[in-house]
């Protein structure tokens, strides 16, 4: 395969779900976010007609294996399947932050797949992914917390703001204030948010 044939074939193989990606295709995925923030393609360190064995592509074979769990290989089946797609997802998003957010400004570039293994990056991108994972939980819990209102507990739409986590704590306090017996629908919906963790 020539460089011209691996840049042709670039939209097909990152058009695939995610579950499909592997170390080429992020790396694939690394030349086309390349090509949207320079406007040049990406020239790799060699080619010899196999992107496998390019130096990029064993950059990201490296950070695959940072990112994967310790006992990664011993898995086997849906945990395995889970635990990739897992990394793809999280070295997806890292590529996206490091172009679209950390480089964003003109004082720092993304020059090659080298970038992506830096120690202190790394550790930058996990704290800012595992708040983004942590705040996404929370949106998913309280929105099983309002179909459940929907559903079971429709008295307290009709009675309070409920229309961010934040506003349980507001609940909370008129059920204090109030002194609610445990019938009411707010010590009801205060009850279901702390069996989703919400509280």
């Amino acid at each position: 395969m020539t460089r011209q044939e691996f840049l042709q074939k670039i939209d097909d193989w990152v058009s695939k779900d995610k579950d499909k990606w592997n170390h080429i295709t992020l790396m694939a995925y690394f030349y086309k976010k390349y090509f949207q923030k320079n406007g040049v393609h990406f020239i790799p360190a060699s080619w010899n007609g196999e992107p496998a064995k390019t130096k990029e592509s064993r950059d990201f074979s490296k950070l695959f294996k940072k990112f994967a769990p310790e006992d990664y290989d011993k898995l086997s089946g849906e945990a395995k399947d889970e635990a990739k797609l897992f990394v793809v997802m999280k070295i997806y998003h890292y590529i996206n932050w490091s172009f679209d957010w950390k480089c964003r400004a003109g004082d720092r570039s993304v020059n090659g797949t080298q970038f992506f293994l830096v120690p202190s990056l790394i550790n930058e991108f996990e704290r800012a992914y595992t708040k983004h994972l942590s705040k996404n939980a929370s949106k998913s819990k309280f929105d099983i917390l309002i179909d459940w209102c929907k559903k079971e507990n429709p008295e307290i739409l009709d009675s309070h703001q409920l229309e961010k986590p934040e506003h349980i704590k507001m609940i909370i306090r008129y059920a204090e204030m109030y002194k609610l017996e445990q019938t009411s629908p707010e010590l009801k919906t205060i009850t279901k948010a702390k069996e989703l963790g919400l509280v």
